[in-house]
């Protein structure tokens, strides 16, 4: 062996002979930066993914293109060359420590080409909100039971809205249309923790003017929001409150509480088409008829002084369209162009809303599909929930979707426009003034309602037509032969302090 001479000085080595640096990591397999070395984790450019494959990820060097959570367009745009369907960066991951305390690691689509798209584990933010919003997140372990739990949420000094998250049921959803509760959780019951109770909410006994502070229930709403208050009559806490929520199964919670004070004006929307008649991405605004169905848009809002401000457009493309997210117990529904009914639930809506993981930017996400077709005939939009989880990108009730082809094949803009701003403001937090069946009111009492004994023609249920002068001019009046646009005072104050307009 050949002598060598070393001299330690001021911690650095110096040698005759000194010892080779470690092998580059440079093409070696990885799943995350850890594995790296320096180098970052990133798409294997060549040979390219065939769509929807996953994508096999190697070491190479960093890019200097943008961050994670910065707006892309494809992946060249981005540090490490993964640029996501919803329009943002990510960086590669195999488990949530990866991603740090504000991000999860998901699995998403990357775009891989103009036409085709890649699975891949990335991470992308839990929240993205206005700079001025609080978000205060945590995990209770084993909080819930299976049956109903009773949980404590903390006083509010002004709109918070809670998210909770069953993290050990993926269940969802439940293919027994004779459950109460399919989502894996649901709520019971809302009430103060005052020494006598105010309640705001009973699922089971719902008081013929509205509960104080109602909390979505439904087939379709997962995660489970509660935002407090949700108008005049459910004053602010100080002793917090109690919600007993149903599950099936045991498990941890995830709470996450989101509030702002004041309120905004400029609402940016994310907008998805997927395989929706004559939609594209064009222009600022999308083509002709998306153009005139956003004005009037804006022309509802503005008796809020809320208008539509950025809009990024995403074009859904390739087999994704038609294939969707295989689903081991779903006979229907198979894409996302067209969503179909089965079991009473439409088995490919949450995961049509999770396609928004990573697009890191305040905004709503709205989905255009061809057609929804429910039990009882089509309907023209859906919202994730009451409010949805605003600022929350990637979960199973994040945005909203409409089935745009029966407007755009009528060229009824007018109409267009108000179903979109109808679900809009579900997202936002308004329910509908009257229910279909005239038993069941929101909780604001400057909005007329329409009582069931109006049902002229006893079928039990209630048209545009025998509310006329009773709340049909509303735009939270629920059936589609109603015209109406007003927004009540009350209405107003609860779309103006949504945490999501900027």
């Amino acid at each position: 062996m050949r002598a060598r001479t070393v001299v330690w000085l001021l911690g650095w080595c110096w040698a005759t002979a000194c010892d080779p640096e470690p092998p580059s990591s440079e093409g070696r397999a990885c799943t995350s930066d850890d594995a790296c070395a320096g180098l970052v984790c990133a798409p294997e450019a060549n040979p390219a993914p065939a769509d929807l494959a996953e994508w096999k990820l190697v070491c190479a060097a960093r890019s200097g293109g943008a961050a994670q959570g910065e707006a892309c367009r494809t992946s060249k745009d981005c540090s490490h060359g993964l640029c996501l369907l919803a329009g943002g960066c990510s960086t590669p991951c195999s488990d949530e420590a990866q991603c740090g305390a504000h991000s999860r690691c998901a699995l998403a689509y990357a775009r891989s080409s103009t036409d085709t798209l890649a699975t891949v584990h990335a991470c992308v933010a839990r929240v993205d909100l206005p700079a001025d919003a609080r978000i205060d997140t945590h995990i209770r372990r084993a909080a819930l039971n299976a049956g109903v739990t009773a949980l404590d949420l903390p006083a509010v000094d002004h709109d918070s809205l809670f998210v909770l998250e069953h993290l050990d049921d993926n269940s969802w959803p439940v293919p027994d249309p004779m459950s109460v509760c399919r989502p894996p959780l649901c709520a019971r019951k809302l009430e103060t923790r005052a020494a006598e109770p105010q309640l705001l909410f009973e699922l089971m006994r719902l008081p013929a003017d509205g509960p104080d502070n109602p909390v979505a229930n439904g087939n379709q709403v997962n995660p489970l929001t509660v935002l407090l208050p949700n108008g005049p009559r459910a004053a602010l806490a100080s002793e917090g409150y109690r919600l007993d929520v149903e599950a099936k199964h045991g498990g941890d919670l995830r709470v996450t509480q989101l509030s702002r004070e004041g309120s905004a004006q400029r609402l940016d929307l994310n907008l998805y088409y997927v395989g929706a008649r004559e939609l594209s991405a064009e222009a600022e605004r999308g083509g002709a008829a998306l153009q005139a169905a956003l004005e009037e848009v804006d022309r509802i809002f503005a008796r809020a002084d809320i208008f539509i401000g950025d809009v990024r457009q995403v074009e859904v493309r390739g087999a994704l369209l038609d294939r969707g997210t295989p689903l081991p117990a779903a006979e229907v529904s198979q894409g996302f162009r067209r969503l179909r009914s089965q079991y009473q639930v439409l088995p490919q809506l949450p995961k049509l809303l999770e396609l928004s993981a990573g697009a890191g930017n305040v905004a709503l996400d709205v989905f255009f599909v061809a057609d929804i077709e429910a039990i009882g005939g089509d309907v023209g939009g859906i919202a994730g929930g009451t409010p949805v989880p605003l600022g929350m990108h990637g979960t199973a009730g994040s945005g909203l979707v409409i089935a745009s082809d029966m407007y755009v094949a009528a060229r009824d803009a007018v109409k267009f426009g108000r179903t979109l701003a109808h679900e809009i403001a579900h997202a936002l937090g308004l329910f509908h003034t009257t229910e279909v069946d005239g038993s069941v009111f929101d909780p604001l009492p400057d909005t007329p309602v329409c009582a069931k004994q109006r049902d002229a023609n006893r079928d039990g249920l209630l048209d545009a037509s025998e509310c006329r002068d009773f709340g049909a001019d509303n735009l939270m009046f629920p059936t589609s032969d109603a015209t109406g646009s007003t927004l009540s005072d009350d209405q107003v104050a609860v779309l103006q302090r949504a945490l999501i307009l900027q």
